[in-house]
């Protein structure tokens, strides 16, 4: 489907220029006239638009795939669900979200509709937890704001390029100081 070749095409520039590549790019890239991307897209932000459809369906399908998967813990499911970064972003999504904020603020706040609705789910998980004695007491509105801040920190400071780690890695570490702390299990 053309569709879905322009918007694969269109992420792979992103990782190459960024959000600010041109539709001539794209149409170079893809062998193709502007004219028969405007066919598909009427515009460069309903393709962005596109493209961000398609990382909140992979986010929700990834992100009901570990919840209803019974064979995992719930430790393994907050693990796994806070760990969801889109297959296609890898490596760079944290610039997306970045110029999505910076330069289509309608398009992040999409994004930012999809994340809030798995905090309610993770909150269930929590409580889920708590109640049949695999996580500890707590009160989980400050988890819940605790593990909003720490990932909208990582999202933010763009420190994991200093760090030479990824934002994969880098959640991860987050994760696990918060499900296992800091302390050794000796």
């Amino acid at each position: 489907m053309m569709k879905d070749r322009i918007a694969k095409t269109a992420i792979s520039l992103f990782h190459v220029r960024g959000i600010k590549f041109t539709m001539s790019d794209l149409a170079r890239d893809l062998g193709v006239s502007k004219s028969t991307l405007y066919e598909h897209f009427p515009s460069k932000d309903a393709l962005i638009g596109y493209v961000v459809e398609q990382i909140n369906e992979e986010s929700q399908i990834r992100f009901r795939e570990i919840i209803e998967n019974s064979n995992l813990t719930i430790p393994e499911k907050l693990k796994g669900v806070l760990l969801i970064v889109p297959k296609d972003f890898q490596h760079s999504f944290l610039r997306l979200l970045i110029e999505l904020r910076r330069y289509h603020p309608e398009q992040w706040t999409k994004i930012e509709q999809g994340i809030n609705e798995e905090w309610e789910v993770i909150t269930g998980l929590v409580e889920e937890g708590i109640n049949s004695g695999v996580l500890r007491s707590m009160d989980i509105p400050v988890l819940i704001q605790t593990l909003k801040t720490l990932m909208t920190s990582i999202f933010e400071q763009g420190n994991i390029a200093s760090n030479q780690i990824t934002l994969q890695e880098s959640l991860a570490m987050m994760v696990d100081i918060i499900l296992y702390g800091i302390t050794s299990k000796d």
